[in-house]
Parts: C-alpha cells; structure tokens; sequence
C-alpha cells in the first residue's frame, strides 16, 4: 500500500523546539524509578503539548534479544513513555518498529516490549504497507517510505538505546528512527548510498521527513565496543537523557560517552546543514551534571578510515587494494554460525551466498554443516547489516 501524505499542520517543521537535554542519574530498570525519571525529565524539559493527540513511538527493536545484551530499548523504559504520554493527556500512544529481518510483533513478544506497551495501556502496530513523505528539504532524498502508522501520528517521539555502530560509531535517537522505513527496504539505502557521507546526508534527510518533537535516550544499560550495535558489550551507565531536539539529545550523550560528536558521520552531517543548531556550544542540560553521570571507560567505536574524494581519480583497481588493506569487511566464523541465513537476506549487495562443502564442518553443539557463508569480498558496501543483525555472533570485522 501506498500514500502520498503530506505532514500534518500540526507537526510544523521543528516548532518550538529548544536545545536543551535533560539528564537524570537512574542505575537500575525498576518499573516505578524510571516513570519517575522520565516524568522529571518531561519537566526539565516538555514534549509538545499532546492533549487529545496521538503519540507514535519508535523503540529500538535490532532484534529479539534479552534485555540483558542491551541491544534493544528496555521494555521498561518503553511502557513507562507510554504511561507518561498517557498521563499528559494523549488520546493514544501507538508503538511500531521494523527489525531488519524478523516479524516485529514477535520480536516487540520476544524482547519483552509488546507487553509492557499493552500493559502500560498503549497499543503495538506493525510496520507493513509503506506511506510515502515528501521531504522538499532533503539533500538527497525528497520522498521517504515510511510505515503507513506514521500517518496516524500528531507526535512522533524517538526512544532510543546507546550503544557502538560500526558504521557510523554510535546510534541513538536520530539513528533509531531508520526504522520508520519498513523491512529490507532499510538495507537497499545502503546500496544507494554506500558511503559514509552520502549515508549520513540520508539520515538527516530522514529525521527532517520523519520531524520527532521528543527523544528519550536509554543509558541505564548501553552498549560499548566493536560489536555494536549488535553483538558489542553491555555496560552501566547509570543514566537517562531527553530532550525536544534529537540532535541536541544525541550530541550530549555522545560525548557524555567519551565521543567527539564532530567524528560521529551523520552527527556532523546534521550539525553542518543548521536544521536543530549548528553551535555545540547553544546545546545546555538541565538536571544532574554531565561529571555526575560520565563514566570512568567507555570503549567508543572511532570512524574508520575513508578515501571519498580521491577514489574517484584512482583506477579501479588501486581502489580495490586500498579497500581491502584499510577498510574492514565481515569474516565469518563457521564455529559460530548457525546458517540460519539471515545475513544473506539483509545484505543490499547481494554478495553473500551459502557455498556447499565437500565435508561437514563442525558447528555450534557439534552440529554437522554441509554448507557455509561466503562473500564477493571486493563488492562489499561496508554498511555492516549482516553483522549488525546475526544472531548467533558468528561475524567479526576485520581489515583483508
């Protein structure tokens, strides 16, 4: 199904919107301690008014994992937004996302979201038929796709978890409303944009299609490391953000994180075009201090290294040792996989496949395999999908 829609009056592009984040110093997913703490942080710093509206709510759903690999938005975080919007006076709190590969009602089931939505008197949607948003001020797109429950929204808030990406460092509120697009149609922008500044240019593109009025940032537990955002590590802490501004919300939390938000692609991308602020230094807090909150480590992932602008000039394949020896690309472990596959699926280039083998291998619980994953190395798009998604940690990132 497809609409064209345009923005409602009532979604005036980025009215009213401030630069402040409000922090709160909260160590533990305790049902009541966190309505408490998005409560206060909806007072150091209100969401639109929503009496008698509709608010959609855009949860971090990677995929149906436990809560305690930190990979998705908590649950608890997720029902207590509900309940809060419910309380200001919204007629209806709908909550929708689109994992990458998995049915998202089982995955919101799995992770524990769909019931705390339900219990915390919202409603789960699914994300199926696609509606078409113009975006006349987009850089490179001026027409998205989104899920067709976008439509019924007067207010759109981004619920995000921190944690590493590899592809663009870090992912928080701006990153997290990639999934208002729906299915694999997420992975074939990585095709159309398959460097770092053209992908950055993208998200902001969408964030001005998609104009969230709230963002809340869960960082009682993120994520760190080179797996992110998928299979990196859990770690505490001890914190929680919101603001009116994504861009303000997420640039606070990076660099409360240890990041320099100005190496963060999509961060720089949108703090360069002047839509939410273009001076860091107009981004103020209100709530706990940063020092109170800022952990002792924090393993950031930093931007790898990119040659746009002189690969042009380059013959191809001087273009392709320089690829290989400098950026990293997926490696497969086939101790680990499970050949469930899911990176195939999602990969926008089409360059994975299962080979078969001439003798089993040997993988998890000593299970016999005839077949394992291989991949056009020189094609790869480097956007990662397949290890952002694989479920049984079976793909690392490594230089040829």
């Amino acid at each position: 199904m497809l609409l064209v829609y345009p923005l409602s009056l009532f979604r005036v592009l980025f009215a009213y919107m401030t630069k402040t984040t409000a922090l709160y110093k909260i160590d533990e997913y305790d049902s009541k301690k966190v309505l408490e703490a998005i409560i206060h942080m909806m007072e150091l710093v209100p969401p639109p008014d929503v009496t008698g509206k509709t608010v959609l709510i855009k949860p971090n759903i990677l995929a149906p994992k436990a809560t305690n690999k930190a990979v998705c938005t908590h649950p608890i975080v997720v029902g207590a937004a509900v309940k809060a919007f419910l309380r200001r006076g919204a007629a209806k709190v709908i909550v929708g996302e689109s994992p990458a590969t998995a049915n998202s009602t089982s995955s919101a089931k799995s992770t524990g979201i769909y019931d705390e939505v339900v219990k915390a008197g919202g409603e789960w949607v699914d994300f199926h038929d696609s509606v078409n948003v113009e975006c006349p001020n987009g850089k490179l797109v001026r027409n998205f796709e989104f899920a067709t429950q976008f439509t019924q929204a007067d207010v759109v808030v981004s619920i995000a978890k921190l944690k590493t990406h590899q592809l663009m460092s870090y992912t928080g509120t701006m990153k997290n409303l990639f999934g208002l697009m729906v299915g694999l149609k997420k992975a074939q922008t990585h095709y159309r944009f398959p460097n770092k500044p053209e992908f950055s240019a993208f998200l902001t593109d969408l964030n001005i299609a998609a104009n969230p009025q709230y963002a809340i940032m869960d960082a009682i537990v993120g994520m760190e490391g080179k797996g992110g955002p998928g299979n990196g590590t859990p770690v505490q802490l001890g914190f929680m953000a919101a603001s009116d501004n994504t861009l303000a919300c997420d640039w606070t939390c990076a660099s409360i994180v240890g990041y320099d938000p100005y190496k963060i692609p999509n961060l720089k991308d949108a703090i360069e075009r002047d839509i939410w602020g273009k001076n860091p230094a107009e981004f103020t807090t209100k709530g706990v201090s940063i020092k109170e909150i800022k952990p002792e480590h924090f393993e950031i992932v930093k931007d790898s290294a990119t040659w746009v602008g002189i690969q042009e000039i380059l013959p191809n394949f001087i273009n392709t040792l320089i690829k290989l020896a400098v950026v990293k690309t997926p490696h497969f472990n086939n101790s680990k996989c499970i050949r469930c596959g899911k990176c195939i699926e999602i990969c926008p280039a089409q360059i994975l496949y299962f080979k078969e083998n001439k003798k089993p291998v040997i993988g998890p619980n000593n299970k016999n395999f005839f077949k394992h994953v291989e991949i056009q190395r020189t094609k790869c798009l480097h956007c990662f999908c397949c290890h952002e998604i694989c479920p049984a940690s079976a793909i690392t990132l490594k230089k040829f």
